[in-house]
């Protein structure tokens, strides 16, 4: 397992390298030239962006400005990233100053997916997309509850933006 993982650090390093120096740059319609893939820090934690050749629609520069930080442990959440919607529930909670509200009655704060932050999947209310928002989805729970069955409702993948069902009220 040790080798597999030192394999794909190599490719990694070595597809990113050769990007740097011999890739294309591409006009994306952000209005700045481009490439398809680059290491970018985003508050401080380093991370790769690659980007559909198709259709580039922002540059990375562009991605890491709509880059928000998880107002409970402030690590970074990207567009694409699934996200939380949580009420606090602490009476002495202070909000940071990073902190997006997604609601303001009842209190909603935009969270990351990560373990420390969510207690597991069925927390998955939304994906940050660009220009910088929330696009609301039902969680699974919502969706277990709206359409319960003798069937049970199975989340293969909670990142995937296209196997969720979208909140028809609010993301209009």
């Amino acid at each position: 397992m040790e080798i597999k993982a030192k394999f794909k650090k190599l490719y990694w390093n070595t597809s990113l390298l050769f990007c740097r120096f011999l890739g294309r740059k591409y006009q994306a319609k952000c209005g700045h030239k481009t490439k398809l893939i680059a290491e970018v820090k985003i508050f401080g934690e380093k991370t790769i962006f690659w980007l559909n050749k198709k259709n580039i629609k922002y540059c990375q520069q562009c991605l890491v400005d709509m880059s928000i930080k998880c107002s409970w442990c402030g690590k970074s959440i990207t567009v694409r990233d699934p996200v939380t919607l949580c009420t606090p529930m602490k009476k002495d909670f202070q909000m940071p100053e990073w902190a997006v509200i997604y609601k303001k009655v009842p209190l909603q704060l935009v969270g990351c997916l990560r373990w420390e932050c969510a207690e597991s999947g069925v927390d998955r209310a939304g994906f940050w997309i660009a220009p910088g928002k929330v696009h609301r989805v039902l969680s699974p729970l919502e969706m277990l509850i709206a359409y319960s069955s003798e069937n049970p409702i199975i989340c293969n993948n909670l990142e995937n933006i296209k196997n969720a069902i979208s909140y028809p009220s609010e993301n209009q």
